[in-house]
């Protein structure tokens, strides 16, 4: 699944990012440090995904309120992402590997 970012917003509670993905438009509201955790890993894996030709690996699972975010490698130089809005059964925040 591919995240394009399309609107953020300030708000209380800190900041809430609107992406649209192949499945639709998701909303992830966080804090700015949750935002910012994940801004980051994103642009990690943006750099390193155009160097990977076979592998398919979950590299980061960041929580963002609610929600959990993997991201990570898939073949042929493609970026993974997956959004669970309630953490799957042994998810943590820390890195996958």
């Amino acid at each position: 699944m591919s995240l394009v970012l399309l609107d953020a917003q300030s708000t209380d509670e800190g900041i809430t990012a609107t992406f649209a993905t192949e499945r639709g438009v998701e909303s992830l509201s966080g804090t700015h440090a949750e935002v910012a955790r994940l801004a980051h890993v994103m642009k990690q894996v943006a750099t390193l995904a155009p160097l990977n030709e076979t592998a398919s690996v979950w590299l980061e699972e960041v929580v963002v309120g609610d929600a959990l975010v993997k991201l990570g490698l898939g073949p042929g130089g493609a970026a993974r992402i997956a959004i669970y809005r309630h953490r799957p059964a042994g998810a943590s925040a820390r890195p996958a590997i």
